[in-house]
């Protein structure tokens, strides 16, 4: 999640520090999560420089421990993305999740609690996990390797990193206050976990696009003369991504972010 905001700014991230805690450092897991924060930052071509490891009897239960982290990057000034890049007719695309990432896991909690549903009973749609605890918990996608070089081209305008308050909220953040950015696509096959999750909550469609990524963790903004670039880079390095819709000028009546369909989910 760290190294994707820095992307989301035009960053490129450096290194990466942790913090564990715990009432007692288990060995067996202490190496495990080394090995897995190591793996991330192989992954987003930065560098884990040190932390904190803390053994504190006196503040944990046995079995519970504490795992926090930061990431520092650098940017180049002219290629610090921020929303006055984003200009009228621009175009939206979309790279896909690979599950739940990291957000919205208190709804889903209090979902699974209320229908009595096990972490360990089987996945109830299609997956590569047998498990339900393993597919919540699958790491989130790094994008950093995959969209760098489109930044450092200077064809990428901004970036949205689908995160906590979902597709409207994070998408919101980078639209300038003259234009809003309207997503109209019919086709998108949203994945089958969230259509699963949507329905074992009663949860309405604006609410899973306010909470959840909904399958898609990225969100670029291209300018029209550049888009046939950047999608012959996706379609090169065999990246899949969805053309989502546009940016458009802003009337009184329009929000800044207007979703007329998405896959079976027609909010008008």
């Amino acid at each position: 999640m760290c190294v994707n905001d820095i992307l989301a700014n035009g960053g490129e991230p450096l290194f990466f520090l942790d913090y564990i805690s715990s009432s007692n450092i288990n060995k067996k897991d202490f190496l495990e999560l080394m090995k897995s924060i190591n793996l991330a930052c192989k992954k987003s071509g930065c560098s884990l420089v040190g932390g904190e490891t803390a053994e504190m009897p006196g503040i944990y239960k046995k079995n519970e421990f504490d795992l926090a982290g930061f990431s520092v990057g650098v940017v180049e000034r002219r290629n610090l993305l921020k929303k006055e890049n984003v200009k009228k007719d621009s175009i939206l695309l979309g790279l896909n999740s690979n599950g739940f990432h990291s957000n919205g896991f208190s709804l889903i909690r209090k979902i699974l609690k209320k229908k009595k549903i096990s972490l360990n009973s089987n996945t109830p749609y299609r997956s590569n996990n047998k498990k339900i605890s393993d597919d919540l918990l699958k790491p989130t996608r790094i994008y950093v390797t995959e969209i760098l070089p489109l930044v450092k081209k200077g064809l990428v305008s901004a970036i949205a990193h689908i995160t906590g308050g979902g597709i409207f909220e994070n998408l919101e953040r980078i639209i300038p206050d003259n234009l809003y950015a309207e997503i109209n696509f019919k086709k998108y096959k949203i994945p089958e976990s969230f259509l699963w999750l949507k329905s074992c909550g009663k949860i309405s469609s604006e609410e899973m696009l306010k909470t959840f990524n909904c399958g898609l963790g990225l969100i670029i903004i291209v300018e029209k003369k550049k888009i046939e670039d950047v999608t012959k880079y996706f379609k090169k390095n065999k990246t899949k991504f969805q053309i989502l819709g546009k940016v458009l000028r802003k009337t009184n009546e329009s929000k800044k972010i207007e979703i007329k369909n998405f896959g079976k989910w027609n909010l008008t």
